[in-house]
């Protein structure tokens, strides 16, 4: 018992610290730079990247917390932590790239690791457990959807 909840509260942590420190980043930047921005025509309204997000965040922490639960030898558990915590890095510097340093360039190449990094992360993911893998496909779909974007306000501004 006392482990699960370690585990629980070791993944909480991590990914509240991160939502934490994006929505930092993001809140400095989405009216004073992104808001100045010519957008892709099918970029979504901002507050619809705050619902996406809570959602992300959420299937994260499950996702993680059920690897660590799941996971079957010491290997697994140090590679799916690492990936696990440099995707949760890269997010960070992705938001601080973009929104505070107001760098299109450094932030899409940034973005196209994180996206690296997560189809890593999920490949590893699959040989532990298939639900923390399937938990992580809607955060995937949602990065490609966002570097379409960065890449796309790179060529438009």
């Amino acid at each position: 018992m006392a482990l699960r909840l370690t585990q629980a509260l070791y993944t909480f942590v991590l990914v509240f610290i991160t939502a934490m420190l994006c929505r930092y980043f993001t809140s400095l930047g989405i009216d004073s730079f992104y808001g100045t921005l010519e957008l892709p025509a099918i970029a979504p309204a901002n507050h619809y990247f705050s619902y996406a997000w809570t959602v992300i965040y959420v299937l994260l922490f499950i996702s993680f917390y059920i690897t660590l639960e799941s996971q079957k030898t010491e290997e697994q558990f140090y590679d799916a932590n690492a990936l696990f915590v440099t995707q949760l890095f890269l997010q960070i510097l992705w938001t601080f790239s973009f929104f505070y340093l107001e760098q299109l360039w450094a932030s899409a190449a940034v973005i196209v690791l994180l996206d690296m990094v997560v189809a890593l992360l999920m490949h590893t993911l699959l040989f532990i457990n298939g639900w923390a893998f399937v938990l992580l496909v809607p955060y995937l779909l949602w990065l490609l959807f966002a570097t379409y974007l960065n890449v796309m306000l790179v060529f438009l501004n």
